[in-house]
């Protein structure tokens, strides 16, 4: 006599295992985040302290930025890795002068043009990255092109 309704234990078995399949192919979504096996990438990183002079002539030397100076004067420059930049000031017109970087600062003399007749004498200020491709040297902030 067969018995209506009753599942072997070959059936529950198999039923319990599909079971245990399906449990372990569900997810969240989410990463746990105590995970010692997750690591997060935490971006790069500012550094801290004045900059070396060679790390200021490194990021400097053969690129470009535009730049706003203080009294909202814009532009762009490029500093030549023989020393010298050229710029153009929004608004105003090109210019030339001569950049050298000595730690912690950067040191500019602009040469004369018609909007800055007399040029400028060499002039040394802190200049430090703000963040990724930002840089600041006094009241100026130089942003990478």
């Amino acid at each position: 006599m067969r018995r209506r309704g009753f599942l072997g234990a070959p059936a529950y078995a198999g039923m319990a295992l599909a079971a245990l399949m399906l449990g372990a192919c569900s997810s969240s979504g989410t990463p746990d985040v105590d995970d010692p096996g997750v690591t997060t990438d935490p971006g790069p990183t500012v550094p801290t302290g004045p900059l070396k002079a060679g790390d200021i002539m490194r990021i400097l030397s053969g690129n470009s930025f535009r730049y706003t100076r203080a009294g909202s004067r814009t532009g762009t420059t490029t500093f030549h890795s023989d020393g010298t930049f050229s710029y153009q000031e929004d608004g105003k017109g090109d210019g030339t002068g001569i950049w050298q970087a000595s730690d912690g600062s950067l040191c500019e003399a602009f040469n004369p043009t018609s909007f800055l007749p007399r040029g400028t004498r060499t002039e040394c200020t802190p200049f430090k990255q703000t963040a990724q491709g930002s840089y600041s040297a006094g009241s100026a902030v130089f942003q990478a092109m």
